[in-house]
């Protein structure tokens, strides 16, 4: 009996498709903690826009620490990361320095196979990519972007092609739910008359179909798949693993899959990932309407929504949407796989919402794109659009340079008084803004308690073994801020003490709430929510210390402003403390008639957040 491979892809879609500053580290090792045993034949853990969105997560950890302690959770499967044979993880074309020092960092911190695309299919393209994949010990997987265009022949051609680089693998990969069942099965039965190496097809389920044209690959040769525990179309909440399992009763094809042990983690994704799935783009009139047409993938309509709203146009979604479609026909049709569907959206954005007329501004890059700087085009570019290129032209005030430029030391010099890690280094090369953030914060959180400055944790119920002088000194290099958070973090809870020992010194953290009346003083306060009542007004009070968010998001509108009517039960904003998100919630009826911090604040324990007058019985 012949098993397909399966290479699950649910941890790559937790970082791309969910808010991820709702998943801490405690809630990404429940999830962890079943890979081991399920025996997939790969997990992808990162690609599109997941190396981007770690940055911004509450994980504290670049998206390679992330890959190191994945690998250390789950060492006996192999892992995989899904890269643009020149732009990577990023929307820039990048030098080869800065492709060769990526994948040797990847490799060393745990990736054992790279799936290589290159957007346009052009060859010339993946070359260098791939050889410095194998020279770093790596199995690569030589992807073919579906073109429904394309004849059978295109796509043998380029599997020989992509075997002659040394790929030991092939992938042909339906970024845009444009195979349809019939050609599924033609295309693997010819592929597998002249292709030996496993081949793979990787398909999301926009218009539905993923399963059929799983199931037409695999019975006539396809030798692996890519499944999700999380829905990959849009307005379905069901992923498709179990139908696909199913499909294949009775069939000479067999999986290594633990079922059980599937359903089980698929319980734990449906408790702690499902919530925070970003499903608001789902009920777009272009989707119900196209259904039966090419469709845009999630992650690009997420893009262009974010845009949108930047600049408060989201009602324009749908004509942007069907623009992306007529640029993609006028300029020869490429994928709109990563950085390509980027380009095009930024121009039909343009073409809609920002000019007069269609055409009056290109941005440089789809200028870049039409001119040949991300690879060669599959077919012919419109004449017109030619002739407009060619009138915007100014060779001699702003010419637009075709040559890729290697910025790394750039970069390096400018990250100097952050990092000299060389993962830092290149995560900034392809995001500089958000990991200049997060490096900025995590410096902060990391600063030290300064050397000989006596601190006061008396009221806190914070003891040292020995004198206060002599281990407040042997505790300089303690992160108080995390030592605080701790403290507050016991009070807030019912467990009476913990203890601690930090650079030989023992601390002992007491909860006041288990002290004898005799040695607390204070008034019992709610343990939920610490408020203070003066007649209808009601202070909102943080239970903890740690980071007020306004949102659930930074795309979200805030939970309240002043002036807002809230309900008892109504969120009030998130306090976020060793990265659990705890929502605030209101315990009465009536409007907030101030608020007294602003968004990403940090606060202490006890200290006001907004005032509401509650209603009047």
């Amino acid at each position: 009996m012949r098993k397909i491979k399966i290479n699950d892809i649910t941890i790559r879609d937790i970082f791309q498709n969910t808010d991820l500053r709702n998943i801490d580290t405690r809630t990404f090792d429940i999830i962890l903690e079943h890979f081991n045993s399920i025996k997939y034949d790969s997990l992808e853990i990162l690609g599109g826009s997941s190396f981007e969105k770690i940055l911004e997560s509450s994980l504290n950890m670049t998206p390679l620490e992330v890959v190191s302690y994945i690998k250390n959770k789950i060492p006996s499967t192999p892992l995989q990361i899904l890269i643009g044979a020149r732009n990577l993880v990023g929307l820039e074309v990048y030098s080869k320095t800065i492709i060769k020092r990526f994948i040797k960092q990847c490799a060393k911190n745990g990736i054992d196979i790279f799936r290589v695309y290159d957007s346009l299919n052009d060859l010339e393209n993946l070359k260098y990519t791939i050889s410095t994949v194998i020279e770093n010990g790596a199995g690569c997987q030589g992807t073919i972007i579906y073109d429904d265009l394309q004849d059978t022949g295109f796509y043998i051609k380029t599997a020989k092609k992509l075997i002659s680089y040394g790929c030991t693998s092939i992938c042909i990969k339906d970024a845009e739910s444009t195979m349809l069942p019939k050609k599924a099965a033609e295309l693997f039965a010819s592929l597998s008359s002249e292709i030996e190496i496993p081949k793979f097809l990787c398909a999301s389920n926009l218009r539905g179909l993923q399963i059929l044209n799983y199931f037409e690959a695999c019975t006539n040769g396809c030798d692996g798949v890519d499944l999700s525990l999380l829905p990959s179309s849009y307005n379905d909440y069901s992923p498709t693993v179990f139908s696909y399992i199913l499909s294949l009763k009775d069939t000479d094809i067999s999986h290594n899959l633990d079922c059980a042990k599937v359903v089980q983690l698929s319980e734990n994704i449906k408790k702690y990932i499902y919530p925070y799935i970003k499903q608001d783009l789902f009920s777009t009139k272009f989707i119900l309407n196209n259904t039966n047409k090419n469709l845009l993938p999630k992650w690009l309509i997420s893009s262009i929504s974010s845009q949108l709203q930047e600049i408060g146009e989201t009602k324009a979604i749908d004509s942007v949407l069907e623009e992306v479609f007529r640029i993609k026909s006028e300029i020869g049709n490429p994928s709109l796989s990563t950085p390509i569907g980027q380009i095009i959206a930024s121009q039909a954005i343009l073409n809609t919402v920002i000019s007069d007329f269609r055409w009056e501004i290109l941005c440089d890059e789809i200028k870049k794109l039409i001119r040949g700087y991300f690879g060669k085009l599959p077919r012919k570019i419109d004449k017109k659009i030619l002739e407009k290129l060619e009138d915007t032209a100014d060779e001699e005030k702003s010419k637009i340079s075709l040559e890729v430029e290697d910025i790394y030391d750039q970069c390096r010099s400018e990250l100097e008084n952050l990092s000299d890690k060389d993962e830092d280094i290149l995560s900034y090369c392809f995001f500089p803004e958000k990991t200049k953030k997060f490096l900025e914060k995590k410096k902060y959180s990391q600063e030290k308690i300064p050397a000989g400055k006596d601190l006061d944790f008396t009221k806190t119920g914070l003891t040292f073994n020995g004198s206060r002088a002599d281990s407040i000194a042997k505790l300089e290099n303690l992160d108080i801020k995390k030592l605080r958070e701790i403290t507050s973090l016991v009070e807030s809870s019912n467990i009476e003490e913990i203890k601690l020992e930090v650079e030989g010194v023992k601390i002992s953290i007491n909860n006041p709430k288990f002290r004898l009346p005799e040695q607390d003083t204070r008034k019992e306060e709610e343990p939920e929510l610490a408020e203070k009542k003066s007649g209808d007004l009601v202070e909102i009070k943080s239970p903890i210390v740690g980071t007020f968010y306004a949102a659930s998001s930074q795309d979200s509108s805030p939970f309240v402003n002043i002036g807002s009517r809230v309900k008892k039960g109504d969120t009030l904003c998130i306090i976020e403390a060793m990265k659990l998100m705890n929502k605030i919630n209101s315990e009465y009826d009536g409007q907030i008639k101030d608020i007294l911090v602003s968004n990403e604040d940090t606060v202490e324990f006890d200290q006001t957040l907004m005032i509401i007058k509650r209603d009047k019985k």
